[in-house]
């Protein structure tokens, strides 16, 4: 009796092994290898837009052509502001058919007007002052738009990273998952495990597929949005690293739009003056008088005749005397000098209200440099203690992986409950997630850092 006892769980022993999943083992090569993969997870995958390429491409996003269009626009202003300085030629004609009370005629005027001025009140300096400013500022948001849709980019690539990272993670506890329910199942078959363990994994199984369709639907995300900022048909992504930043401040391309517009509001109001203007002028003036068409009326004559006058009424109504008013030629040259007597208190209050202006974009200014200088500290120490999530994450996977080994071991020789199994085997692959995303975080923030401290992105880009 005691002999039959001992073949039937020896029997049981040998098909509990053989039925058993052979556990994952972590020896130090092969998590050093598991390491290498989950910090660069496409390299198996088809070759996709590096880094470099889709920034490139971010050059023809479409806000940054509404900038350009900006800074044509600014640039029109300024050549605009500085042609005021050269001299005006206006030109005019009339025609006129007079038929009043005394006479009729018809008449022709056609003039030409060169005007300088030669003192503004050094408003049109201060304009051409105003229009660089701007023009400027045009071209420094221009660029800090571009820095932003750098970052921008950046976020999202290596976001799709950390998302794809998770999916391999998630689909690898899939498969282990599925070949422990099939283990499960012939148990239960052989009545040494109850029903709840199938049910637990087929539950878990669901789960997981939840979260895998999850995070597709973030990956496509994230490639869709980089489609937006590249204008690119985004499908794979080949993932490179970006260099280390040097811990430097140095001004930011929106700091220095801001201080131009700032500047622009300062020759504003300079251009609100009581300095008087100076202007040369030369007006020629071609006359023509239809002789013809002259004829004077019967009350001019009796106008002239109630005033005394005889051949004279004659000579001031004939056709001689209206040529003589109307000279074939004219050229008439003058200096004129215009200055507002009075109107200080309205143009002090102009004055004053530009003024405050000017001293609102001041203080937004030295709000922006103060806020930079905080910016550089903050993502500074963020790299820091990217760099230190690393190290925690790299020794909790390892700590994970030992540890599964020795649950799974335990619970093949059933010395574990299957709960205990399956919260080592989700703390095993949330580590590996977290680790790749410790790596992806650990490049944005050097991107971040790059963008607020006023450098360049590109420069570092490998």
């Amino acid at each position: 009796m005691h002999f039959r006892i001992v073949s039937v769980l020896a029997s049981l022993a040998f098909v509990s092994q053989n039925l058993v999943c052979a556990p994952i083992q972590q020896n130090p090569e092969s998590l050093g290898k598991t390491l290498s993969i989950l910090s660069n997870v496409n390299n198996n995958d088809e070759r996709g837009y590096t880094l470099t390429e889709l920034l490139e491409a971010a050059k023809n996003n479409y806000n940054l052509e509404a900038k350009d269009i900006a800074i044509l626009q600014a640039k029109a202003n300024q050549a605009a502001a500085r042609r005021e300085f050269l001299p005006t030629l206006d030109g005019s004609y009339s025609f006129q058919d007079t038929d009043n009370t005394y006479r009729t005629m018809q008449t022709q005027n056609a003039q030409l007007q060169a005007k300088w001025e030669l003192f503004s009140g050094l408003k049109t300096y201060n304009k051409v002052r105003e229009k660089s400013s701007l023009y400027r500022s045009s071209i420094a948001d221009r660029a800090n738009t571009q820095e932003q849709i750098f970052l921008n980019v950046i976020e999202q690539y290596y976001t799709y990273f950390s998302n794809k990272s998770q999916k391999v993670a998630l689909e690898q506890q899939h498969k282990q998952l599925e070949e422990n329910i099939k283990r499960t199942e012939k148990l239960y078959r052989s009545g040494l495990t109850t029903i709840d363990d199938v049910e637990s994994l087929r539950a878990e199984i669901l789960s997981t597929e939840h979260d895998m369709a999850n995070i597709v639907l973030e990956m496509e995300r994230n490639k869709l949005m980089l489609s937006l900022l590249t204008n690119l048909e985004v499908k794979e992504l080949s993932r490179v690293t970006i260099k280390m930043p040097t811990f430097t401040l140095q001004k930011r391309q929106d700091l220095i739009a801001l201080e131009e517009q700032a500047n622009s509001v300062v020759y504003q109001a300079k251009q609100i003056t009581y300095l008087p203007t100076i202007a040369l002028s030369d007006t020629f003036a071609w006359n023509y008088f239809d002789t013809g068409s002259y004829r004077s009326k019967p009350a001019m004559n009796d106008l002239f005749a109630s005033m005394g006058g005889g051949s004279t009424s004659s000579f001031y109504g004939s056709p001689v005397m209206m040529q003589m008013s109307y000279p074939r030629t004219q050229n008439v040259i003058g200096v004129s000098v215009n200055m507002r007597l009075f109107d200080w208190f309205n143009l002090s209050k102009q004055k004053e209200a530009v003024r405050y202006l000017a001293m609102q974009r001041q203080k937004e200014l030295a709000y922006k440099k103060y806020e930079q200088e905080k910016d550089e500290r903050l993502y500074r120490k963020s790299i820091e203690i990217a760099e230190a999530r690393i190290k925690s994450a790299e020794a909790a996977l390892k700590s994970a992986s030992v540890s599964f080994d020795n649950v799974a071991r335990r619970y093949e020789a059933q010395v574990l409950n299957f709960s205990d199994y399956l919260q080592s085997l989700s703390r095993r692959f949330s580590a590996e997630s977290t680790y790749t995303q410790s790596l992806n975080d650990y490049e944005i923030e050097k991107a971040r850092y790059i963008y607020y401290s006023g450098q360049q992105i590109e420069d570092y880009i490998e």
